[in-house]
């Protein structure tokens, strides 16, 4: 019976689990519409990826400004992808 609880619990934990999202093929509509835990989810990945891109390993202590200038970025350019409009931010 514990076995069985065991296995219901942890089939129930990974079918929580959320699908992988293609970055590439994100909009700023798609940053947009998201709620706050998944905008900054996008937000981390986002910035994780600019960094290695540019080859930095610095981490910005401002990152909180940067998340809002790219909010208001994509409210304002909405069919942008997210991966043009992080592009915007200096590394």
């Amino acid at each position: 019976m514990k076995i069985s609880l065991i296995f219901l619990a942890m089939l129930a934990a990974s079918a929580a689990r959320a699908a992988p999202i293609d970055m590439a093929t994100q909009t700023c509509q798609d940053l947009v519409d998201a709620d706050d835990d998944q905008q900054d989810q996008m937000i981390a990945w986002l910035h994780g990826y600019v960094s290695g891109h540019s080859g930095s390993t610095l981490y910005d202590l401002d990152a909180r400004a940067d998340a809002a200038t790219l909010r208001t970025y994509c409210q304002n350019h909405l069919t942008i992808g997210v991966l043009s409009a992080a592009g915007q931010w200096k590394h």
